[in-house]
């Protein structure tokens, strides 16, 4: 296992990211615009849902899931720049698999609240499911911070 993170990350790419002047600023910048693409609607969504602004439709904000697709797309590109640039260390970093593991959580929860929604299911449980999906996609962003100081 650990030859393979020495191979990622003496790959061009992670020697790139690590080492060259713009390669972990294009990464890092690229992360920033993607994190805000998605957690705006992820953050937009789950409020409107908890109560604020109730004159708009909740299923108004499907509009805006390519956006946070693109986003998506946008930090998983650079999610793995970064990543290769310190493959050995993050694998085995509690943090980052805090990270993915919230990620990973608030993906899905926001699927099965919009799912819920569409199933006009008791708004309780909605509710509940979008608190916990936003405070796990606040979560991953913490912890996506706190990584470097890990």
């Amino acid at each position: 296992m650990m030859g393979l993170l020495i191979w990622i990350e003496e790959s061009g790419l992670g020697i790139y990211v690590r080492e060259d002047l713009w390669g972990f600023a294009i990464a890092l910048s690229m992360h920033a615009v993607g994190m805000a693409a998605v957690l705006g609607v992820v953050v937009v969504t789950n409020l409107r849902v908890l109560g604020y602004v109730s004159d708009i439709p909740v299923l108004s904000y499907t509009n805006l899931f390519p956006v946070a697709w693109l986003g998506f797309a946008i930090n998983l590109t650079s999610g793995i720049m970064l990543y290769a640039s310190h493959a050995t260390e993050y694998t085995y970093q509690a943090v980052f698999m805090l990270k993915l593991g919230l990620l990973l959580l608030g993906g899905i929860l926001m699927k099965v609240m919009m799912n819920f929604i569409r199933a006009n299911r008791d708004a309780f449980q909605v509710k509940l499911i979008s608190a916990i999906c936003l405070a796990s996609w606040v979560g991953a962003v913490i912890t996506g911070r706190l990584m470097a100081y890990a």
